[in-house]
């Protein structure tokens, strides 16, 4: 068995010499390496563990803002429907108020007309009263001499005393 192993090999004399490294050192050189995989594993668990308490902390302030969101939504919906309520009894209030307008301009309107109405006839008996008299001077001047006019006056003197006696008699 010794005739296959020739010692004077210079790759058996390295590769003893690397068992013996590691026969010595292997086990100090297993602690260091094991604490050190060890430290990584630690801190990789502790970034994992922040990771997800980041991550919890993340949905918490999500369904936090997700809340108020819906919140600010329910207000402004709250605010339009306020504002939908404003502008409509705006609305009633602002059509009530015309219709008020309008039926005080046409019964402003109504009353002009009525009192125009009433000033063209006072102003067209006038004037036929004006042109009757006219008419009637002119008449009697044409047809009635002296006499007659004289007897016409006395007439109406004497029914305007009748008239006048009688209204002091309801004065009295």
């Amino acid at each position: 068995m010794f005739n296959i192993i020739n010692l004077n090999d210079p790759q058996i004399w390295v590769a003893v010499s690397f068992l013996l490294f590691f026969v010595i050192f292997g086990n100090l050189i297993w602690k260091k390496f094991s604490s050190f995989l060890d430290s990584k594993i630690n801190d990789i668990s502790q970034e994992i563990l922040e990771a997800s308490n980041l991550h919890q902390e993340a949905k918490a302030l999500l369904s936090e803002e997700k809340k108020r969101l819906q919140g600010l939504d329910n207000e402004i919906n709250i605010i339009i429907e306020e504002g939908k309520l404003k502008a409509q009894n705006l609305y009633n209030e602002s059509k009530e108020k015309i219709n008020k307008d309008i039926i005080k301009l046409e019964k402003s309107a109504k009353e002009k007309i009525k009192y125009l109405e009433n000033e063209a006839v006072i102003e067209i008996q006038n004037k036929i009263s004006k042109h009757s008299i006219k008419l009637t001077e002119k008449f009697l001047k044409e047809t009635l001499n002296k006499e007659d006019h004289s007897e016409i006056i006395k007439n109406s003197i004497n029914e305007l005393e009748k008239t006048l006696a009688h209204k002091n008699k309801f004065i009295q």
